[in-house]
């Protein structure tokens, strides 16, 4: 049988970086990269992108490893329509704040033969986010990630949506803002695990034209979490506890930012049912065999580096004081 090949777009990134690493490691696919020009926009999440000597480094890795890269100007359909001839399945891992960029990829994988595409969508369930009462920035991304499905179904291509809940690393600048009473179990994600369990997730074949909503690193409540950070970092994790109203009277008195884009999750997440928004059992069910990072390699090696560059970042910005002062 002709083995698939699955393609990655925003590979640079977190996710991206471990979902082909995973891709290579499991030998079920071939893998294509899709490289922007140089000099192209590029964003990230968080703010901090790469150079290009650090991606072409990483390019020039996961080629000697068998990788195909192609080089093409990510807003040309002209020019993505043959980089994409061949591929099987798409996986868009771009951030948050580049949603729209997906578009011109979709009608590429229209005309290319594409057979399924994976949008950015490694967070929340969106499809029912988009209806929550309170008018956000995140409000309005989930209304966005909510059409772009619409737009791939249009074209008729398969799609599999990966919801993998919160991002812990994003979540863990002290005082620690816990969403609701910290009792709730929630859906957690760090980046590497949503990269790695891309490659499992499409290797099913539950995942055809699915909703997958997953926890890649566990499934269990903030004050859990934060039991096992405590134990990590050997002191008291200092938090707060917010239910939905304080969360919207925070979020708006916020400037435009990556503490307001967090603050809107918030908001998002304590007006939304139980565990509506936070669901995240997929893999249980259907991947019993993957095993999420355990947590206290998590925080040591990715949540508590992450943090320290966040927190550096938000002080020269002047965003932190900001943050602080609307509490």
């Amino acid at each position: 049988m002709t083995r698939k090949t699955v393609t990655v777009f925003g590979a640079t990134g977190t996710a991206g970086i471990a979902c082909v690493d995973e891709l290579i490691r499991q030998k079920l696919f071939d893998v294509c990269v899709l490289a922007r020009k140089p000099g192209q926009q590029e964003k990230a999440s968080n703010g901090m992108t790469h150079s290009e000597a650090t991606k072409r480094k990483q390019y020039d890795e996961w080629t000697r490893q068998g990788v195909t890269i192609k080089t093409v100007d990510a807003t040309s359909v002209e020019e993505l329509i043959p980089a994409l001839a061949g591929t099987s399945y798409l996986v868009s891992c771009v951030p948050i704040n580049a949603t729209e960029s997906q578009y011109p990829l979709i009608w590429a994988c229209k005309e290319a033969g594409v057979e399924r595409f994976v949008p950015s969508e490694f967070g929340a369930i969106y499809e029912f986010e988009q209806y929550w009462p309170t008018n956000t920035s995140h409000r309005v991304m989930a209304r966005q990630k909510a059409y772009i499905r619409r737009v791939i179904e249009t074209t008729g291509l398969d799609f599999t949506i990966i919801p993998a809940g919160l991002w812990p690393e994003y979540y863990m600048l002290e005082p620690v803002a816990v969403m609701g009473d910290g009792n709730e179990k929630v859906a957690w994600s760090s980046g590497p695990d949503v990269g790695r369990i891309i490659p499992h997730i499409l290797a099913h074949p539950a995942s055809r034209n699915a909703i997958c909503p997953v926890a890649a690193t566990a499934y269990c409540s903030w004050n859990e979490l934060l039991e096992v950070r405590e134990r990590v970092l050997g002191r008291k994790v200092d938090r707060y506890y917010w239910g939905s109203e304080q969360w919207r009277a925070a979020y708006a008195k916020q400037p435009p930012g990556i503490i307001s884009l967090l603050m809107a999750i918030g908001v998002a997440l304590t007006d939304t049912p139980a565990g509506m928004s936070l669901f995240g059992n997929w893999n249980k069910t259907f991947l019993p065999e993957f095993k999420g990072t355990p947590l206290e390699v998590v925080f040591r090696d990715r949540v508590e580096p992450f943090v320290e560059g966040i927190r550096a970042a938000l002080v020269a910005s002047g965003e932190l004081a900001a943050a602080t002062t609307s509490k």
